[in-house]
């Protein structure tokens, strides 16, 4: 089950396959605002990276990643290329020290709306490319907002690996341990299981990305 939003600015993010829309809300959950647009980078991830850093530096408390779906809301390799990246960004965010909760949430027709929006506000189309990923961004991220105090739970679902998603097949990454197996019916551990190690905060992270740089 959903848990109830806590109060925080939230991300939303529109992954396309040559740049990633950001837009940011206010600190209430009620307006999303366009942020700004980073390139991909499909050889070294500096677009997770940054937004990650983003993150950071905005006191994020969660992320809402766009799934395209075709209309009759079937999966494509759009889909597959939003979740990969929403994964991604999961693992960037546990080596950073801030497990940020990642959700997917539906986004079809998000593009086609922001180029409406765009018009409608006066800018040509010349400069479309330069603000509709990051306006298509802020429509995911205000249907996010909107389906959040409507229900009042959080909306879409978790990406792979997220703080509110992961699950015992979670597969480990960035030289993270084994999972640790589940307690028993009784709250006991397997004989011989010995329990996950508490990260130590003050420790320097040292973990390797999949590109094999280090933080």
């Amino acid at each position: 089950m959903n848990g109830a939003p806590v109060r925080g600015r939230r991300m939303g993010v529109d992954v396309g396959a040559v740049r990633v829309g950001i837009a940011l809300s206010d600190p209430d959950g009620i307006l999303a605002t366009p942020l700004t647009t980073l390139q991909r980078d499909l050889r070294k991830g500096f677009d997770v990276k940054l937004l990650a850093g983003l993150v950071q530096e905005h006191g994020a408390v969660a992320v809402y990643v766009g799934l395209p779906r075709s209309l009759d809301g079937g999966e494509n390799a759009s889909t597959a290329m939003a979740r990969d990246w929403a994964a991604a960004l999961v693992r960037r965010l546990r080596v950073k020290g801030r497990p940020v909760p990642v959700r997917l949430v539906d986004e079809r027709l998000t593009t086609v709306d922001a180029h409406r929006a765009l018009l409608e506000a006066g800018i040509s189309r010349r400069e479309h490319m330069d603000k509709v990923d990051q306006v298509a961004a802020a429509t995911i991220l205000q249907s996010a907002l909107d389906r959040a105090r409507a229900t009042g739970t959080e909306p879409g679902t978790p990406a792979a690996g997220s703080a509110s998603g992961t699950g015992p097949g979670d597969v480990p990454h960035n030289g993270e341990g084994p999972a640790a197996p589940a307690p028993g019916p009784h709250g006991h551990r397997p004989p011989g299981a010995a329990a996950a190690p508490s990260p130590d905060p003050g420790a320097p992270l040292t973990t390797t990305d999949p590109d094999g740089e280090h933080s």
